[in-house]
């Protein structure tokens, strides 16, 4: 098992079984570590690779790249015993699923039944609740395998991945710096060719902040079009689980599985696509070193034939502040004690704080516990839910009067920033609080039900990734998924990635 054990990994990490002792990484594992999961699959199904032979491939390469800690829990042996029985279903004629063979590493606040889950916090370390969310049994119904369970900041409470309890998640582009959170570890195997599609979980920018910093594409649906049952919760009004992966097409793939879809999609053309750009909140505040990449990116757009609408959101500073900061904070407390006490933790979230990290608690005790210093009052909660229905209405009349297809801004106002920058950091010169950096554009899509897709947009000159965000009416997933092939190509690749690295 791949264990964190005493602030180190501990010995046994990655030690191979018997039958996979000479695994090396190869010119041809490194190969296998860069296929998409179409190509992967395809290559599977057809039998030109065997699923235990791009398993070791994948194995490897988390092996080799062990020293950013994407995972919590990952055995080896197992990953490659359910590889070995995907290669005797296809030896054996059987129907192979959409996803045969293919190992996908799960953000450890989904449950599995393969592993236990740890929603990054000790108390729930030895909890044994070992049963598929319903995602993940869709997931292994198309024939996919869990690859393990990934690192994450701690209780899905943040942005940073710097987890008091399991380690730091390190960036792959420079591994002092953060790779964004919650779903940190998804994003770093991703990134790294441990695996080229995982599962994370967002609701306040989870999937979409470790996209954009490792320099990967992240989805997040409309919210309710994914099941969501057997995740450690948030709040389930804003809480999605979804996808991140290396390029649009493994996310349609993944897309299509958990929906059932049989929609066949073909890049649309962009001189018919208008994108809203909302100047006014989502720009300001960048930073320096990321204005000209989001710049570029919009240039690039419109050198493909997108329209661009400088047209600004009327009074979304405030309707998003005043809304979905309050029921969040709120709900918090409430759902995740009820979700544990019914998943057999006695004790409940009073039980898990009291073994988290000490920022962790000191968070939940001053904001998120009834009664704390700076807990939302009943009153502030229910106004917040009226303003967030007049939010909704905003959104939707914003997209209706400017007849767009969706909206364009950056995913977050900076690149990576150090680990250890947990509550402010450095912008220009002028300290910020993180919160603001990572999140001040990540509220908008769990507030309004909006589809949002995040890709790279490029490079700063010291070589981190950048991300620029696409969001789309509620229900329009697969018009945006239609539009991200082509925005995809319009953007263009990152002129280096974290397989190189």
């Amino acid at each position: 098992m791949l264990q964190y054990s005493g602030g180190v990994f501990a010995a046994s990490v990655f030690r191979p079984a018997t039958s996979t002792a000479a695994v090396t990484l190869t010119a041809s594992g490194d190969e296998l570590a860069g296929l998409s999961a179409v190509e992967a699959v395809a290559r599977m199904k057809s039998g030109e690779l065997d699923a235990e032979t791009y398993a070791k491939a994948l194995i490897t390469r988390a092996r080799k790249r062990r020293d950013l800690n994407a995972f919590i829990n990952l055995d080896p042996e197992q990953v490659l015993e359910s590889a070995r029985a995907a290669d005797k279903r296809r030896s054996s004629g059987q129907v192979l699923g959409a996803l045969h063979g293919l190992p996908i590493p799960v953000k450890d606040s989904v449950f599995t039944e393969d592993y236990p889950t740890t929603a990054g916090t000790a108390a729930l370390r030895e909890l044994n609740h070992r049963v598929d969310a319903p995602l993940v049994s869709r997931l292994k119904a198309a024939g996919a395998i869990v690859m393990g369970k990934t690192n994450l900041h701690e209780l899905s409470t943040g942005h940073t991945s710097n987890n008091e309890i399991f380690g730091a998640v390190h960036n792959p582009f420079d591994p002092t710096r953060i790779p964004g959170g919650s779903s940190g570890g998804t994003a770093v195997a991703v990134a790294t060719g441990m695996a080229p599609l995982g599962v994370g979980e967002d609701t306040f920018g989870s999937i979409r902040v470790p996209a954009a910093l490792c320099g990967v594409t992240g989805f997040r649906p409309t919210t309710g079009r994914y099941p969501n049952d057997g995740t450690v919760p948030l709040t389930p009004r804003f809480d999605q689980l979804g996808p991140i992966a290396r390029t649009v097409t493994d996310i349609i793939l993944f897309d299509t599985v958990i929906t059932g879809s049989s929609t066949r999609y073909t890049g649309r053309p962009l001189n018919s696509v208008r994108l809203g750009v909302p100047r006014s909140y989502f720009y300001e505040g960048m930073a320096s070193e990321i204005v000209p990449v989001i710049n570029n990116a919009l240039q690039r757009l419109e050198q493909a034939g997108v329209t661009l609408i400088e047209a600004d959101i009327p009074d979304v500073k405030d309707l998003i502040e005043q809304s979905y900061f309050p029921v969040l904070n709120y709900e918090v407390y409430a759902n995740l004690d009820a979700f544990l006490r019914n998943v057999g933790l006695p004790g409940g979230l009073p039980e898990v704080l009291a073994q988290a990290g000490p920022r962790m608690r000191k968070f939940y005790n001053n904001s998120l516990v009834p009664g704390a210093p700076n807990a939302v009052p009943e009153q502030v909660y229910q106004s917040a839910l009226q303003t967030g229905r007049r939010l909704r209405e905003v959104i939707l009349d914003y997209f209706s009067r400017h007849d767009l297809d969706a909206i364009v801004f950056p995913s977050t106002l900076n690149a990576a920033i150090p680990i250890g920058d947990e509550n402010e950091t450095d912008i220009d010169g002028v300290t910020v609080p993180t919160v603001v950096v990572t999140g001040n554009n990540q509220a908008l899509a769990p507030a309004c039900r909006l589809p949002a897709l995040t890709l790279p947009a490029g490079l700063t000159r010291s070589g981190l990734p950048v991300g620029v965000e696409f969001e789309a009416a509620p229900m329009t997933d697969e018009k945006l998924l239609a539009l991200g092939l082509g925005l995809e190509t319009a953007l263009g690749p990152l002129s280096k990635t974290a397989l190189t690295l």
